[in-house]
């Protein structure tokens, strides 16, 4: 993703404060300043429900009517013979069909989603008020292997963004054949709660800050890099959606955010001691920002903790250095926010 990427020009106007405890109340102020832009209208375009509910329509008939609406769902034009006849069997599978039915049994609205994405991309005009307008579709994604699966449950460009809300229905979809591969750690992160911040994330990478490369795709990157990049997105995703939990937004569950919070000082000493922090090879810190049941060799640890703790890092510096989410973003030394953020967790007592 990102192989070609537009420079974005823009004048930041808003000043981030967050409050970064463990305890995020109604109390935590995210000032956003004086508030010019225009406030977002989001409408989510139901292409899983469109595909499948064709009444007493015959299928290809009906298809061909919902084209031009959904014209970027479709892989092809229509007008291909064979590309429609694959269409059709993915719309006349029996387990297909039943899939649907736990997404609109589950999901019959998104007047919810839509007013939180709302909000938040409301509040990124703000950030960048030339950030590209999207429209977002919701689809239902089927057999795929796991991994790219998950990787691309969310995805959004210039021209559209597309959320694959089965991927959102782990819970009830595990007997099914076609997503029982999926496994448990990456249910944990895939219910409804996690959509919002998921595409947020997702949307600060592709589209506000496109122009700025992402730490993990530069080989040379240190785990100190890979941390303070994805603890910035969380950060932003954190202010734009204050009502969300902290778990949510780094894909926790509510135990495993537990787990973090009350090890963030043996987190840090372990990377300390074992050095870590400004170590280029990624096969010695990959266990620490990786995906995975675990942590490798820390014992009842979930995994990606090393991004909890560039989050806290983020955190210390914006409460010490108040600047814009743009300007947060700009700041390609990630030792120079560590230094500044004078992070220095403390031990918990036993």
């Amino acid at each position: 993703m990102r192989a070609k990427r537009r420079v974005i020009f823009a004048v930041a106007t808003l000043m981030i404060f967050a409050g970064c405890g463990n305890k995020r109340t109604q109390d935590d102020k995210v000032l956003f300043g004086e508030d010019k832009a225009q406030k977002e209208a989001v409408a989510i375009h139901r292409f899983d429900r469109a595909l499948f509910e064709n009444g007493n329509t015959p299928v290809e008939q009906h298809l061909l009517s919902i084209e031009k609406d959904f014209k970027p769902m479709f892989a092809a034009s229509l007008s291909d013979k064979q590309y429609i006849e694959v269409v059709k069997a993915f719309v006349q599978d029996r387990q297909m069909q039943s899939v649907h039915n736990t997404v609109v049994s589950m999901y019959s609205d998104l007047k919810w989603l839509e007013d939180d994405l709302a909000k938040a991309l409301s509040k990124i005009r703000q950030i960048r008020p030339d950030s590209t307008k999207t429209n977002i579709y919701t689809l239902i994604l089927g057999p795929a292997e796991y991994s790219f699966a998950y990787q691309n449950r969310i995805l959004v460009y210039p021209e559209y963004s597309a959320i694959s809300i089965d991927l959102y229905c782990m819970d009830s979809l595990s007997a099914n054949p076609y997503y029982k591969t999926m496994p448990e750690y990456l249910r944990d992160c895939l219910r409804k709660e996690n959509i919002a911040p998921d595409y947020v994330r997702t949307y600060l990478q592709e589209i506000t800050f496109r122009d700025i490369p992402l730490a993990f795709q530069n080989p040379e990157a240190t785990l100190l890099d890979c941390i303070i990049d994805d603890g910035k997105y969380s950060y932003a995703v954190a202010a734009l959606l204050p009502q969300y939990g902290l778990n949510t937004i780094f894909r926790y569950t509510p135990s495993q955010q537990q787990w973090v919070e009350a090890n963030e000082y043996n987190i840090w000493t372990y990377i300390i001691q074992n050095q870590l922090l400004y170590c280029k090879d990624r096969t010695k810190y990959l266990s620490l920002i990786a995906e995975g049941p675990s942590t490798k060799g820390i014992n009842n640890s979930p995994s990606r903790i090393g991004n909890y703790i560039g989050y806290k890092i983020v955190c210390e510096y914006m409460d010490k250095n108040p600047i814009t989410l743009d300007s947060l973003f700009k700041i390609d030394k990630s030792e120079q926010i560590l230094k500044a953020s004078g992070y220095k967790p403390k031990k918990t007592a036993k």
